[in-house]
């Protein structure tokens, strides 16, 4: 994996920090793409090896994602790996709204900074590798267990729903891409025990996960980042298109 580059979007937080990590100790270089570049700086600097940059990215914005590429290009090279990290649930202690209740601007909220931001980075990425494609180039992004499912107390219906949209998107870009030599995959991780998670669930809502899954525990953002690590790899050069479920055994009950 020498000289790979890999650019995460989201790259500051839980999992795209452990990401960050398990690609940088594949001997990956990494661009730490979040829209709070001081944790990018602090996530970058405590990686291993040489060669990793750090940078400010709102994938909101289309010339944000633009740039973003374009400066990983120009200070690393051409860019092998796309992680789409970045994004999350809005819903707060105030406001956890079912569908009924549920305000459009929260919808269209939710969905711009999951499948929207999602699809702008894979859209730029196709774009470059379309005007040069390099040999075993990967996709893999975030989507969720909610994406599956039909919700539970700690989502909502438009965070399942941009999560969904994710799993559809990479199953498109997996067709797509495979001209380019591009594969592309989905992640769908279970309750993760991260710090966002920490914040956004109570410990009561934490257990009652745990005891709901058949390996009686949360995950660990490092082991989602291990999967993550074997996708962007040239081992996984026949799986494209796919959902890996992340979750404890959550999804198969």
């Amino acid at each position: 994996m020498t000289n790979r580059i890999a650019l995460v979007t989201g790259g500051a937080g839980g999992i795209g920090a452990a990401t960050c990590r398990a690609l940088a100790e594949n001997d990956l270089r990494v661009a730490v793409a979040d829209i709070d570049l001081a944790r990018a700086q602090a996530t970058m600097a405590e990686l291993p090896g040489k060669g990793h940059i750090a940078l400010a990215l709102d994938v909101l914005r289309e010339e944000s994602v633009a740039a973003a590429f374009a400066r990983t290009e120009a200070s690393l090279g051409a860019i092998s790996v796309l992680v789409c990290v970045a994004g999350g649930s809005l819903i707060t202690d105030d406001y956890r709204p079912k569908i009924a209740d549920m305000t459009l601007d929260f919808w269209s909220r939710t969905e711009a900074v999951n499948s929207r931001g999602t699809f702008l980075c894979v859209r730029e990425f196709l774009r470059l590798r379309t005007q040069s494609p390099m040999a075993d180039a990967r996709i893999i992004a975030l989507a969720s267990l909610a994406g599956q499912t039909g919700g539970s107390s700690q989502t909502d219906a438009a965070y399942g729903a941009s999560k969904a949209a994710i799993m559809s998107l990479m199953r498109n870009a997996a067709v797509q891409g495979a001209p380019l030599g591009i594969t592309a995959n989905a992640i769908a991780p279970g309750l993760i025990d991260t710090e966002k998670v920490r914040m956004a669930v109570t410990p009561e809502q934490r257990e009652a996960t745990a005891a709901q899954t058949p390996l009686k525990r949360l995950g660990l953002a490092s082991e989602v980042a291990d999967v993550i690590a074997f996708l962007a790899s040239p081992k996984s050069g026949f799986v494209t298109g796919q959902t890996v479920n992340v979750n404890g055994g959550r999804f198969m009950i």
